[in-house]
């Protein structure tokens, strides 16, 4: 008998899940933001309702790439002190683990969130420097202390919550070298260890090369590299080849988003022959148009393919999705077969950044409820 959307989703919420692409800013939960934002006098928001229209995506609503990347801009003012990013760490960390994610990855970018810790002296005396490109660049150890407040607070909520959690370092392709070198000079740091991973994100149409010297760093570090390519509908940004140079060129194990490698059999095989792992994130790709609808997303095809993917929320605070909803999605609406969601899953814990032993036990774990329910 085939199962309501009701039961459905309360099937796959109970059901282990990873998550290997989401961004912590981008998680936070909306009251959380406002109360830290009326806290801090920010005036970037004249009201709850407003920061919702600011940010938050309506269901049926497609901003377009562009118009989905600005919504960051609204997420730019001061958050307040250690207690105050700790509380909206935490608060991501246990939504996650509630949404029966056992394993989760969190990327974020160091020097963002000393910008907007209040009580750094990174020069950050209100919300006109945060919106613009200007703004003060944080020292590296004003990133290093940020990160490390991020990672004490997700450490602990995950230990809370009976869930692992593993840590990737974000830069932002389209803001250049010296804004991202605080953030990525944590390498030589003691934080830097805690990172298994580097991310690179933002503006697709900003060429890789212009920021390859402070990942490739990361990557010869032994760090895996996850790089956001194949995502931009726009023509100028790259589609497929840019997938094919994020693997051939940059040797890069897991690509976020990696969608438009579809319009290239050659990319697809590609990516089938190296085993490289896309981090598909359904909802998101239709908001930013790289995908014109849920019917229309390439995610079946890809998996029919033989392209190893996984399923992920990119951003639940913008996309007003959880992973669940996500998993709920790609059966009803993308094509997914029961025991394809379960192929999908099994690939999340197998791509996981996580010791041997412990990814080990992550598989062990999501084949053994999966199994039961495909």
């Amino acid at each position: 008998m085939a199962l309501t959307p009701q039961a459905l989703r309360a099937r796959l919420r109970a059901l282990p899940k990873v998550e290997l692409h989401r961004h912590l800013e981008a998680s936070a939960r909306l009251e959380t933001l406002w109360e830290l934002h009326q806290a801090a006098g920010a005036g970037v928001h004249a009201s709850l309702d407003e920061m919702r229209a600011a940010l938050v995506i309506p269901d049926g609503l497609a901003p377009g790439y562009m118009g989905f990347l600005s919504r960051f801009l609204k997420l730019r003012f001061p958050y307040g002190d250690a207690a105050a990013v700790t509380r909206l760490v935490r608060e991501v960390v246990a939504d996650a683990a509630a949404d029966g994610v056992v394993h989760l990855e969190i990327r974020f970018a160091p020097t963002f969130w000393a910008r907007c810790m209040k009580t750094l002296d990174c020069g950050t005396p209100g919300p006109t420097n945060l919106l613009n490109a200007p703004a003060p660049i944080p020292s590296v150890d004003e990133a290093a202390r940020a990160a490390e407040i991020i990672l004490r607070a997700a450490r602990a909520e995950a230990q809370r919550r009976g869930i692992s959690v593993s840590f990737i370092l974000s830069i932002s392709r389209h803001a250049g070298v010296e804004v991202n070198r605080p953030g990525t000079e944590l390498l030589t740091r003691p934080v830097g260890t805690a990172f298994a991973g580097v991310d690179v994100a933002g503006d697709e149409s900003f060429p890789l090369a212009e920021v390859a010297e402070l990942f490739e760093q990361w990557q010869q570090a032994g760090k895996v590299l996850t790089l956001h390519v194949g995502e931009d509908p726009r023509a100028a940004a790259g589609g497929a080849r840019n997938v094919r140079e994020a693997v051939e060129r940059y040797g890069a194990a897991r690509i976020g988003h990696g969608i438009r490698a579809i319009e290239e059999a050659s990319v697809v095989e590609l990516l089938r022959r190296r085993g490289s792992v896309l981090e598909v994130c359904p909802t998101s790709n239709v908001q930013t148009q790289s995908a014109p609808s849920f019917t229309a997303h390439p995610l079946k095809r890809l998996v029919e393919a033989g392209v190893a993917l996984t399923l992920n929320t990119d951003d639940p605070l913008l996309c007003g999705v959880d992973l669940t909803e996500e998993y709920a999605r790609a059966h009803e609406r993308c094509g997914l077969s029961l025991e394809q969601l379960r192929d999908v899953a099994l690939q999340g814990a197998k791509a996981a950044l996580l010791p041997a032993a412990a990814r080990c036990e992550l598989i062990q774990r999501v084949t053994a409820a999966w199994d039961e329910f495909s």
